[in-house]
């Protein structure tokens, strides 16, 4: 059994605290879990008789009840058994963002799309509960996180370590503008990949298109890759502005860090607003050629896109009316 004095270490609560907590626990001889609810007790009590009823079993975790996050939307897809999970905020104004054509994950058919509606902010344990449901129904191995900024969330640590506890693989998409050390703790995992998109590697486009300075974004990945986080780099080829020679230069910077960090190549979809042209196969062939001049592993994720979606996108979250 997990030492509940290792608990309110690991969470932060301060020794007189009373406080409403949700126990997750599993017998170690069997795969059920169960929950117990704790309501209003002292730190004292729950060391003391509160527990005596779980000997015998593992406590996985203790869980606030009033924990929230800024997941809004999930949806999953069936030919790798991931969930997307759709965060909210973003830090950056990217002026191709694909958010101004829809909030909704774009891979959800216009018929559902059109019939959803915002219901809000998932709490942590609702999240949590969510992804119960889906691994035990679609049987799922992997989380996306994406949006949105992951990073915008302060919940994000907690995410992360629910989903850990889960054993699920974790892919965390990010522009990397901000990640702080017990951040940065929490991507040194073998579980955790992260995914660093780079709209631009000269510092004036890059703040052109997002509104935010390129240096943070070059330090914080050189951080994590000094880290021993699992790292990917991703970028976009938009005609006229981050064309095959700019892609070949953002290689030639990561495989000044290390040839074999793999970057993934994105097409850019036209957004009002945006003054460039959609990308074509071309132009994807010629930037994926490029970037092989410099680096091991190149994936034109575009081409892929073009020919379809593989396998079924299930809408999770929000649930149509």
């Amino acid at each position: 059994m997990v030492g509940l004095a290792v608990l309110y270490g690991y969470y932060g609560l301060p020794c007189d605290s009373h406080i409403s907590c949700e126990l997750l626990l599993r017998h170690p001889y069997g795969p059920a879990w169960k929950r117990a609810m704790l309501k209003n007790i002292s730190k004292n009590a729950l060391l003391s008789e509160q527990l005596i009823c779980f000997r015998g079993e593992d406590i996985l975790y203790m869980r606030s009840e009033s924990l929230g996050t800024r997941v809004f939307h999930i949806v999953f897809f069936d030919y790798d058994y991931s969930a997307y999970i759709h965060f909210f905020d973003c830090n950056f104004k990217c002026r191709g963002c694909l958010r101004k054509l829809s909030i909704w994950d774009c891979h959800l058919p216009d018929e559902v799309t059109s019939k959803l509606t915002f219901k809000g902010f998932l709490s942590l344990r609702d999240l949590e509960d969510i992804i119960l449901r889906v691994v035990s129904e679609y049987h799922m191995k992997k989380a996306v996180l994406g949006g949105g900024e992951p990073t915008t969330d302060p919940s994000l640590i907690e995410v992360l370590r629910m989903l850990k506890r889960l054993n699920l693989d974790i892919v965390v998409l990010t522009n990397a503008y901000r990640v702080n050390e017990d951040l940065l703790k929490e991507f040194v995992d073998p579980k955790v990949i992260v995914i660093v998109s780079i709209k631009s590697i000269d510092p004036t486009r890059h703040e052109m298109y997002t509104g935010f300075p390129l240096e943070p974004v070059l330090n914080n990945l050189a951080r994590m890759y000094s880290s021993g986080t699992r790292l990917l780099v991703e970028t976009i080829v938009i005609p006229g502005f981050n064309d095959a020679n700019e892609v070949g230069l953002l290689a030639k910077f990561i495989a000044s860090i290390d040839r074999s960090i793999p970057l993934i190549i994105d097409s850019f979809i036209p957004v009002p607003g945006a003054p460039w042209r959609r990308t074509t196969l071309n132009d994807l062939r010629e930037a994926e050629e490029t970037a092989l001049r410099y680096l091991e592993n190149v994936y034109g994720r575009g081409k892929a896109i073009s020919e379809g979606m593989r396998g079924r996108v299930y809408l999770i979250y929000p649930q149509l009316e």
